[in-house]
């Protein structure tokens, strides 16, 4: 049996299992709803610098102390909305009132007020008193869970997921390779070993980004480890080189990268830090597997999808020219 019923889902309740704590990680509250007649951010702020891509097009966060806000506009009309914050601060505003809760936060946030000022939600809101959230165990004799029921962080980075398509693909191959074998327990070990490490790493970095969401130059290279992470992964995997990503998450594997990463993370999370410091070993930490120009600071966090950044990399992936070129091709990725 493999439970992909989300977080506190079926095994969680079926088994009476306990909730664990998530390791540096604040309690966390949320309040979303769907709207409509939802402004245009950039003809509210007209940008100093040309984004490479409309913003109103990507998924836009609004970062304040002990919370952000997300915009995701649809195709169809149907914006949605919510807004993630420290329990103390939803218990502080009155997020548990739904429309008047996100009203409140509004008048805090004059520029997302504007945006949202003839908007209509098309949904009731929805108010979640728990985002986080961690099972006691993971797996059991024929019964594993998917990391989106084992577990759940935050909707910051949208890390779910990424982790839960990791789980798929282990367990497919687990069952591929052990199905009625003497083996299947230790390979169910194995996964729910990945699966706990996973959720704490990934833990650790959302920590670290709450705790600094009031410095946004620190807040902004944090981020970084995981964009760094995220895009040498997936350049490997698109080249058939999916081992020199390893086999967890974020790099967590990686013998130069994790290791400095964790340092890090840990020294933001600590609290008696250098930020100036702690920021430059960031930048140093993801040279080695930045393919994406992330340690460009002439572009001001303005970060476009360029084939040309992987081209100059190629060695990082070690690849030639040519195979990344032809990468590039195969999936539709022209070069400037």
């Amino acid at each position: 049996m493999i439970d992909a019923t989300g977080p506190r889902g079926f095994l969680h309740s079926a088994l009476k299992q306990k909730e664990v704590p998530l390791p540096h990680l604040p309690l966390t509250a949320g309040l979303y709803s769907h709207f409509r007649n939802v402004g245009s951010i950039e003809e509210i702020c007209p940008l100093s610098h040309t984004p490479p891509y409309p913003v109103d097009n990507a998924a836009v966060h609004h970062v304040f102390p002990g919370g952000w806000i997300w915009v995701l506009q649809f195709n169809n009309g149907i914006t949605s909305a919510g807004v993630a914050a420290t329990a103390e601060l939803a218990e502080k505003r009155g997020y548990s009132d739904g429309e008047r809760g996100w009203s409140r936060l509004l008048d805090l946030l004059p520029t997302v007020k504007e945006q949202f000022r003839s908007a209509e939600h098309v949904r009731p809101f929805t108010y979640a008193p728990k985002l986080s959230f961690q099972t006691e165990i993971v797996h059991g004799s024929q019964w594993a869970m998917l990391p989106s029921a084992a577990g759940f962080i935050d909707p910051l980075l949208s890390t779910g997921f990424p982790l839960t398509l990791l789980g798929v693909l282990r367990l497919a191959r687990l069952i591929e390779s052990y199905w009625s074998t003497g083996e299947m327990e230790g390979a169910l070990e194995t996964y729910g070993l990945h699966t706990r490490r996973e959720l704490r790493t990934t833990a650790r970095l959302i920590a670290a980004l709450y705790g600094t969401m009031d410095d946004f130059e620190l807040f902004s290279a944090i981020s970084l480890l995981y964009f760094a992470a995220a895009s040498f992964t997936e350049s490997a995997m698109r080249l058939g080189k999916a081992e020199l990503a390893g086999q967890s998450f974020l790099l967590d594997e990686h013998p130069q990268f994790a290791p400095e990463a964790h340092q890090c993370l840990e020294l933001v999370l600590g609290g008696a830090y250098d930020r100036a410091q702690v920021i430059a070993s960031i930048r140093r930490t993801i040279e080695c597997v930045d393919v994406a120009g992330l340690s460009d600071c002439s572009r001001r966090n303005w970060y476009p999808a360029r084939g040309e950044d992987l081209l100059f990399s190629a060695a990082k992936v070690r690849s030639s020219k040519e195979e990344v070129l032809a990468m590039l091709k195969r999936t539709g990725f022209g070069v400037m």
